[in-house]
């Protein structure tokens, strides 16, 4: 991202509360900058209350280098998304009711009912195991499970976790992934989904996915 990424921020943060697709103080995002610098949400404050004014600019190593506030105690983990995926401009971390849901009960999500979740989400939205918030473990876990195909995360017993080139696409999948995860519980009440047939699911992984601006 070139031009600054604030108002951005801010316009999800909203979004994020306003469909409470995370909880009070929770949940994070954040911006990677040309300079190699990032922006992130602070720490213990309600996403429907944070303004420019309240997003930190910090360097890879942790420094703060402007804002008031203090930043995300989850930082640690967005720069582990980062550093293993050059790809990544932009990593959101909520907690959507429905897909949280999957990551309470340890169960990943077979997107393969669908062809837009398919397409977005990949085969599977895998499951990251536990580790404790805010810690280094936390962030070398997500590293290590990290994939260039997968851009949503179930987190086992805590939330989801999403990525995109841009701020808009990383909500984009965040977005897919919370809806998609209603209508499989849905589909699950009245019968159980049903996949598509494999050739299908072929075809929309060499056809569709490339064309996806992710």
């Amino acid at each position: 991202m070139t031009t600054d990424p604030r108002a951005q921020m801010v316009e999800i943060c909203h979004l994020l509360a306003s469909r409470t697709f995370t909880t009070a103080t929770g949940g994070n995002v954040s911006v990677k900058m040309p300079d190699g610098t990032f922006w992130v949400t602070p720490s213990h404050l309600h996403k429907a209350r944070v303004t420019q004014d309240d997003l930190v600019q910090m360097a890879a190593n942790g420094t703060v280098l402007a804002g008031h506030r203090r930043p995300s105690s989850e930082m640690a983990m967005h720069l582990a998304v980062y550093a293993a995926l050059p790809q990544a401009g932009a990593v959101l971390h909520a907690h959507p009711p429905i897909a949280t849901g999957f990551a309470q009960a340890g169960k990943t999500i077979d997107a393969r009912s669908s062809n837009e979740g398919l397409a977005i989400l990949g085969p599977e939205v895998p499951l990251i195991p536990y580790a404790r918030p805010g810690t280094d473990e936390l962030a070398e876990t997500v590293r290590a499970h990290l994939k260039l195909r997968n851009r949503a995360y179930l987190m086992r017993n805590h939330g989801v976790l999403t990525w995109g080139s841009d701020l808009w696409s990383a909500y984009d999948v965040l977005d897919t992934l919370e809806l998609f995860a209603q209508s499989l519980l849905t589909a699950t009440l009245v019968g159980g989904a049903v996949n598509l047939p494999p050739e299908e699911c072929e075809w929309l992984e060499t056809v569709v996915v490339p064309t996806i601006a992710y």
